[in-house]
């Protein structure tokens, strides 16, 4: 391998340096480096290629770049290096994250001017639009700058999963209009977050009023969703109420957990669909308003209608425009992104500079996130703010994410009535997670409440706790 022509004193201070040192650079490295032979088999790379293909160092080394990336690469650039035997800039896309990745191939020769090695070196393709920790000015300052993208107004959507992104595709298209969109899917998945980015994109002036139907006793939704007239019931203030329906006016009022919703409350939010009208209560005036409604849930509606306990009419109304949400399980490519977007967004909020070790990083990716994003992101918020030193390490995450790894089985290792039985687990499982309750559970696996409630003893004890006391 030819070396570089330094001056002998430089030549040995090279030499001088402690191997261990010159590994640790190239370990903790923010791009990915990695090194192929001439047979184009992969002898070295930093633990960086977790963060781009959910890879650990110890699956790639040993393996043709062939083996591992055909067909997942467009274009493959190795083999342009390795024959040109010159530097190649590659713009790259990583087809499985639908992601742009920038690699720059370094090819080193031997004395016959042999390839012998290929240097690569990989960065994501938008790092030049990244917000940097300091600027030009700060610098000369001595002045801390804010990353505005997240002082800004506007909602971020952090995905690299092309089906999300052509689920947020669809939703921009249509947030400009006035028609009604429900969002499903389960706890967790960012409804809240999907519908202000809808508001945001729609051009509407008016404010972004959000209600969870849950969260009011059903007493006191009525005067909070259409608020009252002057001395309406007893204890009523004499100046009357404004109702978050007046407060959405010309803007979007967003209803999370509209199926719990009561049924006399359907016939009212009805016509304030059809109409753009409502009656506030104990009020003889109409009162008109120009409000888009977004509503969303984690319930299974059409069961509901077919109960008796969701009106038919205002389910068509407000399913105008649907769409499901996938879980954070169902986008695990999303689950590093999101991870860098949650610590950078807390390590400002804290004033803290914390970094996730490689080994946490493996953990997020092969853990199954029940609570989908929302656990994530509280998961973050917890470890930026009780980890001591400015590394999260694995002894920092709770023994849950380690246990439910532990119990999830190598299904290569098992015979058909383990691999049968770890299945009708995780049906069973998801099927609690989703609906909480046995019945409901029993109603979406098409079982009895009696049946469900023995597979739910024997598979879910862990979580009866969480949903039913």
């Amino acid at each position: 391998m030819k070396k570089f022509d330094h001056d002998p004193e430089y030549s040995a201070y090279l030499d001088s340096l402690p191997r261990e040192m010159l590994l640790s650079i190239l370990e903790h490295c923010y791009n990915e480096i990695f090194v192929n032979d001439r047979d184009g088999r992969i002898v070295y790379v930093n633990p960086a290629c977790i963060r781009h293909y959910g890879l650990k160092p110890e699956d790639l080394v040993h393996a043709k770049n062939t083996d591992v990336f055909q067909g997942n690469w467009t274009p493959m650039a190795l083999d342009y290096a390795m024959d040109e035997k010159r530097i190649i800039f590659a713009k790259q896309r990583f087809i499985p994250a639908d992601e742009e990745l920038v690699t720059i191939l370094t090819p080193v020769l031997d004395d016959k001017g042999s390839v012998e090695l290929v240097i690569g070196n990989v960065q994501e393709n938008e790092i030049t639009h990244w917000d940097v920790s300091y600027k030009d000015d700060d610098l000369k300052t001595g002045r801390r700058h804010k990353s505005s993208h997240f002082n800004s107004n506007e909602t971020p959507i952090i995905s690299r999963s092309f089906n999300y992104w052509k689920i947020i595709t669809e939703l921009k298209q249509i947030s400009d209009s006035t028609i009604p969109v429900l969002l499903l899917g389960e706890s967790g998945t960012g409804k809240t977050y999907v519908a202000e980015y809808i508001h945001e994109n729609s051009g509407r002036e008016g404010l972004f009023i959000t209600l969870n139907c849950t969260a009011i006793p059903e007493s006191l939704l009525e005067s909070e969703l259409f608020g009252y007239a002057p001395g309406a019931f007893t204890g009523a203030s004499s100046k009357g109420k404004i109702g978050l329906i007046e407060m959405a006016n010309n803007g979007t009022l967003f209803l999370d957990e509209i199926g719990d919703l009561p049924l006399y409350l359907q016939a009212k939010l009805l016509d304030v669909l059809e109409n753009q009208r409502y009656i506030p209560v104990g009020g003889t005036k109409m009162k008109h308003v120009n409000i888009r409604i977004i509503t969303a849930t984690n319930k299974d509606i059409d069961t509901l209608v077919k109960e008796g306990k969701f009106r038919e009419d205002l389910y068509w109304r407000i399913s105008t425009f649907n769409t499901i949400l996938p879980p954070l399980r169902k986008r695990r490519d999303d689950i590093l992104p999101l991870s860098n977007f949650f610590l950078k967004l807390f390590n400002e909020k804290y004033e803290k500079n914390k970094t996730f070790s490689q080994e946490v990083l493996s953990a997020f990716m092969r853990y199954n996130w029940p609570g989908n994003v929302r656990q994530l992101k509280n998961m973050i918020e917890r470890l930026v703010v009780v980890t001591m030193g400015n590394i999260i390490d694995l002894q920092k995450l709770p023994e849950t994410m380690f246990r439910e790894n532990r119990n999830t089985p190598d299904n290569s290792a098992l015979t058909l009535d383990e691999r049968v039985e770890a299945l009708k687990k995780d049906i069973v499982r998801d099927a609690y997670r989703k609906n909480q309750t046995v019945r409901r559970a029993a109603a979406a696996l098409g079982i009895t409440a009696s049946k469900a409630q023995r597979l739910i003893k024997e598979y879910c004890g862990d979580l009866q706790k969480n949903y039913e006391g």
